[in-house]
């Protein structure tokens, strides 16, 4: 909020927030809440831990945030400047060696990355490789991802090069500029990091069952909001309707939903699919696209209240100005805690 350099614009909140959630078993719902904000130029993002309510979750995330990047992050720069110089990867001392070398090197040998090698993954899109590689820096699990390239070397290169460089190694202090006019700076919302990023396999099935349960609610909750003024009391904000598939003999059987929104003038209808559930999440998929091209694509993230305590560790928050290096514009950082991930996009 302090940066001299990169200025929010208007009517931009300074934190972002947005929230996880999961069935922790058939009838328990946690939440987990994830904190956006600029550092230096940079998009960061926060998660914390699972929490039984989203006020709990929102203020556990802020106290991560402050812990890391006040407090241990703070103390790491003080041990820079006062220990001895960052070891030098060998790529700015011999004949060059590749930037992916360069980075398990700089990890061996510097002392917040305890020398936990890094570990890569590589996705593919529209025949194009991104990779994202992740790195343990003072206990805290960080992911950093790179732009998208031809092929996977010249992917993982990119990614390795960003992070030499948003770390400061010795050679890469000038590899890249940070653009004031980039998207994740002046528009209104941070651009969101890729999906489940915080996630591990083991907690994806959890994620999908309590999208499922709560993804009609999440729609139903959005037309509620958008038209609060149209609808009067009592009214029902969709109407729905069905249809089978008389032809089919399997179980549950194919199934169409059409909902109608009076207070718009519009009724969706959605593709066939087993059971009249996923037929509903199949027209909330065409009700959700519709909210978002009427608001103009970006809706507000939520931004909940909290406690008179947890104001105050926000309020801590929003005056980080300082502490860890930028990273280009993208890649952003997400961190959490040393039982949750942490990562940089």
């Amino acid at each position: 909020q302090c940066s001299r350099q990169f200025h929010a614009p208007q009517h931009r909140t300074i934190l972002q927030w947005s929230f996880d959630n999961r069935m922790a078993d058939f009838t328990t719902l946690e939440f987990r809440g994830t904190v956006a904000f600029l550092l230096d130029g940079v998009p960061h993002h926060v998660a914390g831990a699972w929490h039984p309510s989203k006020k709990f979750a929102q203020r556990d995330a802020a106290e991560r945030a402050l812990s890391f990047f006040v407090g241990q992050w703070g103390e790491q720069l003080l041990v820079d400047q006062d220990g001895p110089s960052k070891p030098v990867p060998s790529k700015a001392m011999e004949a060059p060696k590749s930037d992916v070398q360069a980075l398990g090197e700089y990890c061996a040998s510097y002392s917040a990355a305890r020398g936990q090698a890094p570990q890569w993954n590589h996705k593919w899109e529209n025949g194009e490789c991104s990779s994202m590689v992740e790195i343990g820096l003072l206990g805290v699990p960080h992911k950093f991802n790179g732009g998208a390239r031809a092929s996977e070397g010249a992917a993982a290169e990119d990614t390795a090069r960003r992070v030499l460089w948003y770390l400061q190694c010795p050679g890469y202090e000038n590899a890249f500029s940070l653009d004031p006019r980039a998207p994740a700076v002046s528009a209104k919302a941070i651009p969101a990091p890729p999906v489940n990023w915080a996630s591990d396999a083991a907690e994806d099935c959890a994620l999908q069952m309590a999208e499922r349960k709560t993804a009609l609610m999440k729609v139903q909750n959005r037309l509620q909001q958008s038209f609060a003024r149209q609808l009067r009391p009592g009214q029902s904000v969709w109407e729905w309707t069905y249809e089978t598939d008389e032809e089919d003999s399997a179980w549950p059987p194919l199934c169409r939903a059409t909902v109608n929104i009076p207070v718009a003038g519009r009724r969706f209808t959605g593709g066939w699919a087993r059971g009249q559930r996923d037929a509903q999440i199949e027209a909330c998929n065409l009700v959700t696209s519709f909210l978002s091209e009427s608001s103009g694509g970006n809706g507000p993230l939520s931004r909940f209240p909290s406690g008179a305590s947890s104001s105050e560790v926000l309020s801590q928050l929003e005056g980080l100005g300082g502490g860890a290096a930028g990273s280009p514009s993208e890649i952003g950082r997400v961190s959490s805690s040393s039982d949750v991930e942490a990562s940089v996009f």
